[in-house]
């Protein structure tokens, strides 16, 4: 059987730090506890908001709050490094449960999407599909875990 290409084990350590880091710092963001400074920065295509000023286009300088972007960025980058760096010992047991752990994440992840467009309309639907494109990799993270300390 042809093994995954993942990460060496070395990275799961960095990766935990940052992912759980930026989790937290990130969830904190969205409680508005605190008001990250937004910066002015040139972006490749700014789309604008209906029925603001903005103007729209390719290579515009536009005004973003730094950190929670820059939280997402790291959730993605540390849940990568976790989710996808091999384990002291990789086996083909390890390798199923990565697979088992994958279908999971995804069939939990759609059935919430689903729910949510049956139940949820608005902005709050729109927010809550900004934060549903993490989830995959966090339930993979958690599940696959779960699933190893259960061994």
């Amino acid at each position: 059987m042809k093994t995954l290409q993942l990460f060496p084990n070395r990275f799961k350590k960095t990766g935990w730090f940052i992912f759980i880091t930026s989790l937290l710092l990130g969830i904190v963001s969205l409680t508005g506890a605190f008001n990250f400074p937004s910066v002015t920065l040139p972006v490749f295509y700014n789309s604008g908001f209906p029925l603001s000023n903005e103007t729209s286009g390719l290579f515009k300088n536009t005004e973003i709050e730094l950190f929670p972007n820059l939280f997402g960025v790291l959730i993605i980058i540390g849940g990568i490094l976790v989710g996808f760096s091999k384990e002291k010992i990789e086996d083909e047991y390890i390798s199923s449960i990565r697979l088992k752990s994958v279908f999971w994440s995804l069939i939990v992840t759609y059935s919430i999407v689903l729910i949510l467009f049956l139940t949820v309309f608005g902005i709050l639907f729109f927010t809550l599909m900004i934060l549903i494109m993490y989830l995959p990799l966090v339930l993979y993270i958690f599940r696959f875990n779960y699933l190893l300390l259960k061994k």
